[in-house]
């Protein structure tokens, strides 16, 4: 399979305000009157498509072939709770119109697409905090099915009281703290970026998701094998020339992803990492947020195993490599 290239990333982590300053004004304002996953979702990916050189003028006719893949778990749950208590407590009278277009899961990812005229794929996909490595490999597949030349990637979770109130009553156990995040790679068409002589953060070459109908049963563990099994079959490389791995699973479930990697890895030992165990769950953002982290980390050049892994039973893996120095 060939290799696809990443060509710029940018993160946001538990910010009071969301960081506007760096979009051009119409983006801002643009941000500014959205919900907060829409203004995180426009910060990161204004700040990655400038970073890849993809910003266009904003008069110029839309790009065909550059969209957008966007993973969240929870995507409009705040907007719809604050949607349903306006409509409670004030009647139909009450209910706000412009609430009420953001009501769908796909809201931000449009936002973004109009703000940057982005008419390639547009698409919004959610596998619980699995969600944004899932994303990163759609957007894997339809640029090597030919369908974009460059696609911003990712994932997205805001946190608010009715999400925070609705975890801690058990929904969706994570075992870390919840955090709000957004985390967005800019993915190309290995052409598409050398003909632009793009900047280069490194490489995916390989990725594949799981389920685990039980994940947590004592001998559970068989989807993610395959998953990992999967993507380094995908991606051409052994398991003994793994940089590192990057942990996922929660604390409840770390059984399952040591049973996995010893299943799918062999005697092989990579390093292991947890950025969960600094930025806390993340949720969709979660794993282009540990891709990000393992570019940063890892030799130049060397391959790096990123996992995800959810209490619903969602999981995947997925097989980078940063550029080489």
């Amino acid at each position: 399979m060939s290799r696809i290239t990443i060509t710029a990333g940018h993160a946001l982590a538990s910010v009071t305000h969301v960081p506007l300053g760096h979009l051009a004004e119409a983006v801002q304002a643009r941000a500014a009157r959205s919900e907060r996953i829409t203004a995180l979702t426009l910060a990161a990916a204004g700040a990655a498509l400038a970073a890849a050189g993809l910003v266009s003028d904003p008069a110029a006719s839309p790009s065909p072939r550059i969209g957008v893949v966007l993973g969240t778990a929870f995507g409009c749950f705040l907007t719809n709770a604050a949607y349903q208590d306006r409509l409670a407590d004030g009647g139909p009278p009450a209910a706000s119109p412009r609430l009420f277009a953001a009501t769908v899961s796909n809201a931000a990812a449009g936002e973004l697409a109009i703000a940057y005229r982005l008419a390639g794929p547009g698409v919004t996909l959610t596998a619980g905090a699995a969600s944004g490595l899932a994303a990163l490999g759609h957007a894997t597949d339809l640029l090597r099915a030919g369908q974009a030349d460059a696609l911003v990637a990712g994932g997205v979770d805001a946190l608010g009281a009715p999400l925070t109130r609705w975890l801690a009553e058990g929904g969706l156990n994570c075992g870390r703290p919840p955090a709000e995040a957004v985390a967005l790679l800019v993915l190309e068409e290995p052409t598409f970026a050398r003909a632009r002589a793009a900047p280069v953060l490194g490489a995916v070459l390989g990725h594949a998701s799981g389920f685990e109908p039980e994940p947590a049963d004592g001998t559970a563990g068989d989807g993610l094998a395959g998953a990992v099994s999967a993507a380094l079959e995908e991606a051409d490389v052994q398991p003994g020339d793994l940089a590192l791995a990057v942990s996922a699973a929660p604390p409840a479930l770390a059984g399952l992803e040591s049973r996995a990697l010893a299943a799918a890895l062999g005697r092989a030992r990579p390093r292991i990492v947890s950025p969960k165990d600094t930025y806390g769950e993340t949720f969709g953002a979660a794993g282009p947020l540990a891709l990000l982290t393992a570019l940063a980390e890892a030799p130049g050049g060397a391959p790096v195993l990123v996992l995800d892994v959810c209490a619903s039973g969602h999981v995947g893996a997925l097989l980078a490599e940063s550029a080489s120095t």
